[in-house]
């Protein structure tokens, strides 16, 4: 069978003169079969010219072959649910399972988070040095080519969780990875989550307020267990559908 890679990035134009750059609305990725490339651009269209932050500026969508032999097949993270009467409540659940698997990192997570509010990607944190190992600071690190195994082929929807287990259940699998940490941020989407391996993937029904646009995605590393350039040529670059089951 023939499949392609297919993504797209809306953004806004922001600022004027001096100030004036690109900010994110909207992304979204599919790995499809051939004959459902059109349909399939179509909606991710459609999403990013009716995202809730806005109209688009700039609409880019890349299409790309990929072989069948490139593609790995993992089976979906085990998923458990918390929920929380706050959101301050929810982010401590999340600081706390986060602690059980870095606990060196325990204390540098709120700010550590903060600091991945601006970043298109994820932040990249060494357990073992406290060094953030993403080649370029703002931008980060994309976890991308990755798609569920059996997901509806025309479906251009928004659907946070599949997009979330997928990407959790890719993360999970690199090379050193110990944890990850994510807040959405679709100002309407208020869950979040954390997800390993021994963990699995933790859905936290409340990690921020309601409007908040703020969110952001720590990747925790090990440099002890792989190299650096192994994990984010992995996240990067390695061909994943995921069996989420039906």
């Amino acid at each position: 069978m023939e499949y392609y890679s297919l993504k797209m990035r809306a953004s806004q134009q922001v600022g004027e003169g001096e100030q004036k750059h690109e900010q994110h609305i909207s992304g979204a990725e599919r790995i499809v079969n051939r004959d459902s490339v059109e349909a399939v651009c179509s909606a991710m269209v459609r999403r990013a010219m009716t995202h809730s932050k806005g109209d688009p500026d700039f609409i880019n969508v890349k299409i790309e072959k990929v072989h069948e032999s490139d593609i790995q097949i993992l089976k979906a993270l085990p998923v458990t649910r918390i929920d929380v009467e706050t959101w301050q409540e929810g982010l401590e659940k999340a600081f706390g399972l986060i602690g059980d698997a870095a606990a060196d990192a325990r204390e540098k997570l709120p700010e550590l988070l903060r600091a991945t509010f601006p970043m298109r990607g994820a932040m990249l944190y060494d357990i073992a040095t406290g060094n953030r190992l993403e080649p370029d600071h703002e931008r980060g690190v994309r976890a991308t080519y990755m798609d569920a195994l059996h997901s509806s082929e025309v479906d251009g929807c928004k659907n946070h969780f599949n997009e979330a287990i997928v990407l959790a259940t890719k993360v999970a699998n690199a090379p050193g990875m110990v944890a990850e940490f994510c807040v959405s941020d679709d100002p309407n989407y208020v869950t979040g989550y954390v997800a390993s391996k021994e963990l699995g993937y933790v859905r936290i029904m409340k990690m921020k307020e309601m409007g908040d646009e703020n969110g952001g995605r720590i990747f925790l590393f090990d440099s002890r267990k792989a190299r650096a350039e192994e994990c984010i040529e992995y996240l990067q670059k390695k061909k994943i559908l995921v069996d989420v089951g039906a």
